[in-house]
């Protein structure tokens, strides 16, 4: 539970994560787009208000003449006017440029107020009233305006206020043949209705955005948990085999780098199910050797004690010499019995102990294959890692493509608005070359428009790659502990067959203790037939009986010490194995 606990931890962080991410590029989108919207928009009203005026400029002297006439406070020629305003009525339109205008040059105060006289502004925009002629109070922004255009300088100002509304205008001098500034020509945006727009196109791409990424973030949730889930049931069964659970397996749903882990490991689980499995019943076969060892070395001390005993009584009498020595042969007999059980004992141990070097190194080989799969893996990972990166790349080229597509439908669009303007001038044979440019203007709007929406998938799809690419890494990082847990059993199987080697080598010190009981054994009996045939020689061999006797005894001693030396090291094999669960 507690290892579900931290996936769905790493999953809802995971998550988590990658939503503050998309919220966080989206508002960097956001932003960045509407301050491009924006200047796009003033870049537009640039280029516009310079098309405009160069149009102003090829009717200078018919503004000079009407400018003369106002600074000699006269009224100009009524044809000059209306011909300068119609031109004037051309150059505005129903969306943001509400109003074009000549001002004079000269500047006067009334009440402490600077002031222009408008001479001649389009009659639209004052809904067919005349105010050619009137006063115009200058404020900050638009007297700072003036004195730059009495330099020579065209400039779209900062955005004002008056009375009727907020504005952004486009001011340019108009010079006559000499060079001098005879009129100061202005065109007027509506802020108010640029910034609805803004607004509204602001808010659009937000929505869009918003939903764009609740989708992503709920694709991407369920990408990560179940790319998470199959790792993380590895985990849990290679933390439990190495612990001591060796009835866990894994269920092998699919074909792939996952499943063919999953696979191997359900066959080193096997392996080492049967190797723990025969490994404990070698322990306890060596076990009841050991036992069975240490009771046949203690019949045969005391058996070569009650020689040390006859052979004594033999030194005393020789009746009781031969009476003893008797029962001397007899003892001798059953000690090689026992001897001989021993030494057969000895040869299964040693069988056994093989036995079990050779399982044990069947289950490190099974191991190392786990190793390697795991590491085959690990590089599948990584390779698919750096796929995503170059997928990437591409991404970022098809961007570029859409910037280029984006500034020609802009040019587009700018080609076909001047288009309109020379057939608004046209007059009536302009017509159908306005409908023309109209039709352009469209098609160029919806070329940017489209651009602008690949623009959106391609970086949806920018975000999802580099998501894609942060889970890859973490499968790789998974692999890398599954690795380790593999290496850490590896590790517990290289102690048990160094124990079943000591196990080894201590049967091969009972068996050649085994080989000097029976040489002493076999020197005993020959002591004891020649003091049955030779009773005046019994004193003598009595010296040469207990000396043998007492070899004996101490080979008894030490095949005694080797069996509680090889018991004890059945007892730690067994402790080995006892903690793995078959």
């Amino acid at each position: 539970m507690s290892f579900i606990r931290k996936r769905r931890s790493l999953v809802l962080t995971s998550t988590l994560a990658l939503s503050i991410l998309f919220l966080s590029l989206i508002a960097v989108m956001v932003g960045l787009l509407y301050k491009e919207q924006k200047n796009a928009a003033f870049h537009g009203f640039t280029e516009i208000g310079a098309k405009l005026s160069a149009q102003a400029q090829v009717s200078s002297n018919l503004i000079a003449s009407v400018a003369g006439a106002y600074e000699n406070k006269q009224n100009p020629q009524a044809e000059l006017v209306s011909s300068l305003q119609l031109q004037l009525n051309a150059m505005i339109d129903d969306d943001n440029l509400t109003n074009a205008y000549y001002m004079s040059t000269k500047q006067f105060e009334i009440d402490g107020q600077p002031n222009l006289i408008t001479m001649i502004q389009s009659s639209l925009s004052s809904e067919g009233s005349n105010d050619n002629g009137t006063d115009y109070p200058l404020d900050d922004v638009f007297l700072d305006g003036y004195h730059r255009v009495m330099t020579g300088e065209t400039l779209l100002t900062h955005a004002y206020s008056d009375d009727i509304g907020t504005w952004i205008s486009y001011l340019a001098p108009i010079k006559d043949d000499q060079g001098n500034i005879v009129a100061m020509f202005g065109l007027d945006y509506d802020y108010d209705q640029v910034k609805r727009e803004l607004s509204a196109l602001l808010w659009g791409v937000i929505g869009i955005g918003m939903l764009a990424a609740a989708v992503a973030i709920g694709i991407l949730f369920f990408i990560i948990r179940a790319t998470v889930r199959p790792l993380g049931m590895l985990a849990v069964a290679a933390q439990e085999a190495a612990q001591g659970n060796l009835t866990i397996s894994m269920p092998v749903t699919s074909s792939d780098e996952i499943g063919r882990a999953a696979a191997s490991f359900n066959d080193m689980i096997h392996s080492l199910r049967q190797l723990t499995s025969s490994i404990k019943q070698t322990s306890d076969e060596v076990t009841v050797s050991s036992l069975n060892l240490k009771e046949f070395a203690n019949q045969s001390s005391q058996a070569t004690q009650e020689i040390t005993i006859a052979i004594q009584t033999v030194a005393s009498s020789a009746e009781a010499q031969f009476s003893s020595s008797q029962e001397t042969q007899r003892a001798m007999t059953e000690m090689a019995i026992g001897i001989q059980r021993i030494t057969e004992s000895s040869a299964i141990v040693s069988d056994l102990a093989l036995h079990t070097s050779e399982r044990a190194s069947e289950g490190e080989q099974a191991l190392r294959d786990t190793v390697h799969q795991m590491n085959s893996i690990q590089t599948g990972v990584l390779h698919a890692t750096d796929t995503m990166q170059e997928l990437q790349l591409a991404s970022g080229k098809v961007d570029d493509i859409l910037t280029l597509i984006t500034e020609v439908a802009g040019q587009t669009n700018l080609l076909a608005l001047n288009a309109s303007i020379e057939a608004a001038r046209a007059g009536e044979h302009g017509k159908g070359f306005a409908v023309v440019a109209q039709e352009i203007r469209k098609l160029a709007e919806r070329s940017r428009e489209s651009s602008d929406e690949i623009r959106t998938i391609l970086q949806a799809i920018k975000e999802k790659t580099a998501a894609a690419s942060a889970v890859l890494e973490g499968s790789a990082e998974e692999a890398r502990t599954g690795t380790e847990l593999v290496q850490t059993t590896g590790s517990s199987i290289q102690s048990i067959l160094a124990s079943i080697k000591q196990v080894s080598d201590l049967v091969q010190d009972v068996s050649a203790a085994c080989q000097q009981m029976s040489a002493g054994s076999e020197q005993i009996a020959a002591t004891m037939v020649e003091q049955e045939q030779i009773a005046k020689r019994s004193s003598t061999n009595s010296h040469h009986v207990a000396a043998a006797s007492e070899e004996q005894l101490a080979s008894v001693e030490e095949v005694s010490g080797a069996s509680e030396q090889l018991r004890v090291m059945a007892s730690k094999l067994g402790e080995a194995v006892s903690r793995f669960v078959i």
